[in-house]
């Protein structure tokens, strides 16, 4: 990995997303990086209002768990939360728009029977992915 670079940590407030996020901030620091948390919240019934940014409590209240994280290992951050039913989709759009160097994330999360049954969010990324991926248990 290059001086600078920067790591997107898909992020789900899972035991296995914080290992993630602090395997991120560990090459950050080595890199003289920056992390950037990407909290995509999986909801069946998505609503969207134009024009307007949405965020309930419980994001709110994991965001800011993520950030005393992020704070605590002074690394450069940027922390952002977006509704989809397609995670993979958002992370790999990221990811590959904002030419990112790597993605970490967790191999379990919140996905449960549904990920199962359709494929689990982290082996898509890997799957899909034009950059590294790091996979945390």
């Amino acid at each position: 990995m290059k001086d600078g670079a920067k790591i997107l940590v898909a992020y789900d407030g899972s035991e296995f997303s914080n290992r993630a996020l602090s395997e991120a901030t560990d090459l950050a620091k080595k890199f003289n990086g920056s992390v950037t948390l990407l909290h995509v919240f999986w909801d069946d019934e998505v609503k969207k209002l134009e024009g307007t940014e949405v965020r309930d409590q419980p994001t709110m209240q994991l965001l800011a768990v993520a950030e005393k994280s992020l704070k605590a290992a002074k690394v450069k951050y940027e922390m952002r939360s977006e509704r989809s039913n397609d995670p993979p989709y958002v992370i790999l759009k990221t990811a590959r728009e904002e030419g990112y160097n790597c993605i970490a994330m967790g191999s379990r999360g919140r996905g449960g029977a549904k990920a199962w049954i359709l494929g689990s969010v982290s082996s898509r990324v890997v799957a899909e992915s034009l950059c590294p991926v790091i996979v945390v248990k």
